[in-house]
């Protein structure tokens, strides 16, 4: 046998290989149609990803929604420092920064709600605040704190005068009782209309004033803001991570974003990550063919 004999099946086998693997990974994603002869589907037709795109889309989402991005994984995600710093950060500049705090309580919820809205919630905060206090002077005994009252001011009021001795502390109980009494009814009656105005005139002050000004008067400080706002993420977090989860479709929409995907964009992806790997089983194919060809030698 021959030096060329010899070299001719070695290398035929390993061009055959290096063929025949290059044709089985091009056939992957080609081609991108079926293709038809005489009415009939050629084999193979369209190319393995493009056939089973639904089911990559499937398998995907499966893989992403229920192993890759868990609930555990989200709450990691949600406490790492730099997400928690980005919120924190946020929420800071848009309470805190420095034109904020210069502006109007009432000009800054605006920027975030229409004037309708606004007032309908301005009105529902003054009426829940009427309610309140309502609520707490008919819990309070007027009746009693008036009688107690006004009979130690009227008795202040006559000691070391000639009416000290003349008027009784019986007359005294008389005339207070029935003032606790008819003052408690005429609150009960009308604390709405007596309230109302004072609610809404505070209020009002308070929506003009800087935020500034407000942070002051509350001695709510940046470092105070800071810590209130980390301490809200933290149990935000903490409660509705697994109800955020169970919400966020996240196997669906993996699934639709592949199924909307273009099957030359596939290739591209897939080729980003793996062009190496593919290219490898392509020269491995050469590689086998190559040895083949030398153990058909010997036989």
């Amino acid at each position: 046998m021959d030096i060329i004999s010899m070299i001719a099946g070695p290398l035929i086998g390993a061009v055959i290989g290096y063929l025949t693997n290059f044709i089985a990974v091009k056939m992957l994603f080609r081609p991108l149609h079926e293709v038809r002869v005489g009415g009939v589907r050629l084999p193979f037709t369209p190319g393995i990803i493009p056939k089973g795109k639904d089911r990559l889309a499937r398998a995907l989402g499966v893989a992403v929604g229920e192993n890759l991005l868990t609930k555990e994984d989200l709450e990691k995600i949600f406490f790492s420092d730099e997400v928690r710093q980005v919120v924190v950060d946020s929420l800071m500049d848009v309470l805190c920064g420095e034109e904020q705090r210069e502006s109007a309580v009432r000009d800054l919820l605006l920027e975030h709600v229409s004037v309708s809205v606004y007032e309908a919630e301005k009105e529902h905060l003054e009426g829940l605040l009427c309610e309140k206090i309502q609520a707490g002077l008919s819990e309070m005994d007027i009746t009693g704190l008036i009688n107690e009252e006004s009979k130690r001011v009227i008795k202040e009021k006559l000691q070391g005068t000639l009416f000290e001795r003349m008027i009784s502390d019986e007359l005294i109980e008389g005339i207070t009782s029935h003032i606790g009494v008819y003052v408690e009814r005429y609150v009960q009656q009308n604390s709405r209309e007596l309230l109302f105005p004072v609610i809404d005139g505070q209020v009002a002050d308070l929506e003009e004033k800087s935020l500034g000004e407000l942070m002051e008067t509350t001695g709510a400080t940046p470092d105070k803001i800071r810590a209130m706002i980390e301490n809200a993420y933290t149990r935000i977090v903490r409660e509705k991570v697994s109800d955020l989860a169970d919400r966020f479709p996240i196997r669906e929409m993996v699934e639709e974003k592949v199924r909307q995907m273009d099957v030359l964009e596939i290739e591209e992806l897939v080729l980003s990550v793996m062009k190496k790997e593919l290219n490898t089983i392509v020269d491995l194919g050469a590689l086998i063919g190559f040895v083949i060809g030398i153990v058909n030698i010997f036989f």
